[in-house]
């Protein structure tokens, strides 16, 4: 049975990655601030808040390690505190990254896939969403380098707006713009996941999802 860890699992697209996954068949490893609502064989549920996080001790090592915890908070770059810098940093960039390490502490991985936004895209400077973006650019950069020095493919979904709890603290206009659903974009994921994995001559591949 193949192994895959993902972050975030409690909510949003990190459940329905979850989801998608037992239904190919994996054991799930999901790690979270909150105990999901729901149970499932094959699930085992590590909590973790990523803004004071503590090293995992894994059992196991993974094929699949799927990074996508993320905050945001929506605010204009010049009224961000520097508490409000921290937060968003702690979750987006360190408690990912911190978590890959401690699986990495258990074995190789063949494959590692950042759930990171289109708002990192050069073309795209969207307003109130520099704190969030920048911790992505960070996070895909540190992963291209970690890919290159230990030897995993490397995966980067760039995705567009999703149904998910992070619209909460948006506001204006933007907030009832369309938005994909969370179950389409993880099912969207997981094919390319699993494509990726067969792949022989996949080292890194960038994919938009909007």
């Amino acid at each position: 049975m193949k192994r895959v860890l993902i972050t975030g699992v409690s909510r949003g697209i990190g459940k329905y990655l979850t989801f998608e996954f037992l239904k190919k068949g994996y054991f799930v490893s999901g790690v979270g601030k909150t105990k999901p609502d729901f149970e499932k064989d094959s699930f085992e549920f590590f909590e973790n808040n990523f803004e004071n996080f503590k090293e995992i001790d894994f059992n196991t090592n993974f094929d699949i390690v799927v990074l996508n915890s993320g905050i945001t908070i929506y605010k204009k770059m010049k009224d961000v505190s520097e508490s409000e810098l921290y937060k968003v940093f702690k979750v987006n960039l360190f408690g990912n990254l911190l978590t890959l390490q401690s699986a990495l502490k258990k074995g190789k991985v063949k494959l590692v896939s950042f759930i990171s936004s289109i708002a990192t895209l050069e073309q795209n400077k969207f307003e109130n969403w520099g704190l969030y973006s920048s911790s992505k650019i960070a996070m895909e950069k540190i992963l291209k380098i970690f890919a290159k020095e230990v030897g995993f493919k490397l995966l980067i979904f760039n995705i567009g707006r999703v149904d998910t709890d992070i619209w909460k603290s948006v506001s204006g206009k933007e907030k009832s713009l369309p938005k994909l659903s969370p179950e389409t974009v993880a099912e969207n994921i997981v094919k390319n996941i699993e494509e990726g994995l067969k792949d022989k001559s996949l080292s890194y591949k960038h994919i938009v999802i909007e």
